[in-house]
């Protein structure tokens, strides 16, 4: 772990401490022991096997099961530290986040949150390796995994944002839409078709799609300075009204977004930390919901 982690034999070696000889023939046992070989040495340096590459992943979800464990322990001595990894999209962390937050760390101080930006197919492998402790967001309808514990927190819908004062800012319609340009959200496996989609259904030709963004923020940024229109989750009406950078284009009769569901891995407890920020996440979703339906 420490030579894939510093990218080199000598590098792994100096940060545990050791001769590289040491560590050199410790890698050789283990390939001997496993019966594979885990790297490929080159005149490039060491470069890692298929068998490495998974030996990796396990390794790693070994070692967060371990750092878990201890957590547990030091919880159980009154003594809370540690941190928790959560995945969520931009929906759940604008609309849930802010709410859980100030609870959590009222009751765990010392405990860190480390918040992964994502969607549940970038972010499965991790969550069933365990390097991933919760995932807050969308998950289409049909998804199922024998690994993953699935609970649905609320249905979704779906708005079109673009620049303040775009030129197709009174549109009503998709089909008023036919010509614009698009930038695609990260939050699909087929991110494509989160703008074909909606045209398909409306019985309408495949629009342009000029730009596929990595995240919410430089999707945000991207609509706000462009001509480029995007679909996103209703949430980000809040951060439209908050940062007066896009506006929404007010367009009837959108498809449904997907679900927003929360995620963990089945048949595998969480940490005491964990299952407050889980429940905190249910709480906010049930007062989210209630807001919904007030404001429906």
């Amino acid at each position: 772990m420490a030579v894939v982690e510093r990218g080199s034999l000598r590098a792994g070696a100096r940060h545990l401490g050791l001769a590289q000889p040491a560590v050199s023939r410790s890698i050789k046992e283990l390939e001997q022991e496993l019966g594979v070989t885990l790297f490929e040495r080159n005149k490039f340096g060491m470069t890692l096997t298929r068998a490495g590459e998974v030996f990796v992943r396990r390794a790693k979800g070994i070692q967060a099961e371990f750092a878990r464990t201890l957590e547990e322990m030091e919880h159980l001595k009154g003594e809370d530290r540690g941190t928790i990894t959560v995945g969520c999209s931009s929906a759940t962390l604008i609309a849930m986040i802010p709410a859980i937050m100030p609870r959590f760390h009222a009751k765990y101080p010392n405990i860190r949150i480390t918040l992964l930006e994502g969607s549940l197919p970038m972010l499965e492998s991790q969550l069933r390796d365990g390097l991933v402790d919760l995932y807050y967001g969308p998950v289409v309808t049909g998804f199922v995994d024998p690994a993953l514990t699935i609970e649905t927190l609320f249905e979704n819908e779906r708005i079109i944002v673009g620049r303040r004062d775009h030129p197709l800012r009174h549109a009503t319609s998709l089909e008023q839409l036919v010509g614009a340009e698009w930038v695609t959200t990260p939050m699909a496996i087929d991110s494509d078709n989160e703008v074909n989609s909606l045209f398909a259904s409306a019985g309408l030709p495949t629009p342009r799609i000029a730009m596929q963004a990595s995240s919410a923020m430089n999707l945000a940024v991207i609509v706000a300075t462009s001509h480029l229109l995007a679909p996103v989750p209703q949430q980000w009406l809040q951060l439209i009204r908050e940062t007066g950078m896009m506006e929404r284009i007010p367009v009837d009769g959108l498809s449904k977004a997907p679900r927003i569901c929360a995620v963990r891995r089945a048949n595998v407890p969480l940490t005491p930390a964990c299952d407050v920020f889980n429940d905190l996440a249910m709480r906010a979703a049930g007062i989210y919901t209630h807001k919904l339906k007030g404001t429906a």
